[in-house]
């Protein structure tokens, strides 16, 4: 179950971008008004995730893209 919900959050970041900067702003709130319910392990890895993204839309799309093909996902791009 972790890396189905850990895979749809980075699904979400990289196929909407105002998803990906509300996530990046306030990752609570973002992941509530979107209807995700992560449980402590699965909000660190994202707490992970966001600390290794860089500070422009280009480079956190493409670490998304690399951490989706770890789990074996092939999102759309916007």
């Amino acid at each position: 179950m972790r890396n189905e919900m850990i895979g749809a959050v980075v699904r979400r970041a990289i196929e909407h971008p105002e998803f990906r900067k509300k996530l990046m702003a306030d990752p609570d709130e973002a992941l509530r008004s979107h209807g995700f319910a992560l449980n402590q392990t699965d909000l660190a890895e994202i707490g992970r995730i966001r600390e290794t993204m860089g500070n422009d839309d280009e480079s956190a799309s493409v670490h998304l893209k690399n951490i989706a093909h770890q789990y074996g996902l092939e999102p759309r791009t916007s």
